[in-house]
């Protein structure tokens, strides 16, 4: 068995909260179980980034579609990676919100200059993905 480290973590109250009621939820033993499985999942998400192979996925945007600006910020972004985007679906979520799930293909840095772009867009909710090899 591998060495233990012991670190500390500092967390906004509200955050710690949610995360101990989804430990209690799962069934973990400890909160130390549950963070350490967090980070292999981080790793597990992110390893890709690392690689400069081509690689597949769907990138998920969640934003509110009362600034008009933001859509076409959007959309704009997405012209600039008509290579590695074969198809979107747009979702509405509500009368305010709405889900963008961009389709992925092609080299991993490509990919990963899209997560940037995306990201730097406006007040989006939140950006999330699933990438992986396609070896």
């Amino acid at each position: 068995m591998d060495k233990v480290i012991k670190t500390g973590v500092s967390f906004p109250k509200k955050l710690l909260e949610k995360f101990d009621n989804v430990i209690v939820e799962m069934g973990f033993a400890s909160r130390s179980q549950a963070i350490q499985e967090a980070i292999r999942c981080f790793i597990s998400l992110n390893s890709w980034r690392l690689l400069e192979e081509d690689v597949a996925g769907a990138i998920l945007v969640h934003y509110s579609h009362e600034g008009h600006e933001l859509e076409e910020n959007l959309t704009d972004v997405q012209h600039h990676f008509m290579d590695i985007i074969p198809s979107t679906l747009h979702l509405h979520l509500s009368k305010e919100d709405c889900l963008l799930i961009i389709a992925v293909r092609g080299r991993a840095s490509r990919v990963e200059e899209l997560l940037r772009r995306l990201r730097s867009v406006g007040k989006l909710k939140q950006v999330t993905h699933l990438i992986m090899p396609t070896y």
